[in-house]
């Protein structure tokens, strides 16, 4: 076997070429990337490749999730995030209004941020980047982190948007910019200082980290994204 969950990731991996081929589109198993918990597949429509997708489970939620960034086929992502709504539907949160998902990563030195603008259940905008402040890198992930909440801060007053909810996982982004945990670094001190005096109204939403939430997990994939830049 190849993962331990192989057999649950091939019935799954059968169950979407079932619901896609309707609209001819075709899956293919690429067998030799398989991971322990996911797989990858190669996706045409009418035989002509669109890209990749990629599977993930989680064995203790026994949710999926999918990595549909590398696919060409706009149709054919929309499918899959309803695939996705319907088998995870506690995870499906009400997006009414503007929210975003933010997080931040750190890999063999490098610190990458992801974000994501979700309007009314609809991602409307995501960005990834990396941190190159020197002064900032020993923070590791916490820069990303709070690079993260930056950019979306600047996104809502380029567009004209006055208050959000940002969704987090690493307690600092609020913590610091309430002032419940004393800014005792330059880099905390410059965050805290920009959230209080940014002008928008802010409410705050912690979830748990690596728990098969949809919008949490693309964030930190988009994140460890930007690490390679």
């Amino acid at each position: 076997m190849k993962s331990p969950h192989e057999l649950i990731l091939r019935k799954k991996v059968k169950e979407l070429e079932a619901q896609v081929s309707k609209l001819q589109y075709s899956l293919l198993i690429v067998e030799e990337k398989w991971q322990e918990f996911a797989v990858s597949m190669e996706c045409f429509k009418a035989g002509n490749p669109i890209g990749m997708l990629r599977l993930y489970y989680a064995p203790s939620k026994k949710t999926f999730r999918y990595d549909f960034r590398s696919l060409k086929d706009v149709e054919l992502q929309i499918l899959l995030d309803q695939n996705y709504t319907q088998s995870n539907t506690k995870k499906h949160r009400n997006h009414e209004g503007i929210h975003a998902y933010v997080d931040g990563s750190y890999i063999a030195g490098k610190v990458g941020y992801g974000i994501a603008i979700i309007q009314d259940d609809t991602m409307i905008f995501e960005d990834f980047g990396s941190v190159s402040n020197p002064e900032y890198l020993e923070a590791r992930q916490v820069a990303g982190e709070l690079m993260a909440v930056g950019k979306v801060v600047q996104w809502c007053k380029q567009h004209g948007h006055q208050e959000i909810t940002v969704h987090y996982d690493y307690a600092g982004i609020r913590e610091w910019a309430i002032g419940a945990w004393k800014a005792k670094q330059v880099l905390t001190q410059r965050y805290a200082h920009f959230i209080r005096t940014c002008g928008l109204s802010i409410s705050w939403n912690k979830i748990a980290a690596h728990t098969g939430d949809h919008w949490n997990e693309y964030v930190d994939n988009l994140a460890k994204q930007g690490t390679r830049l």
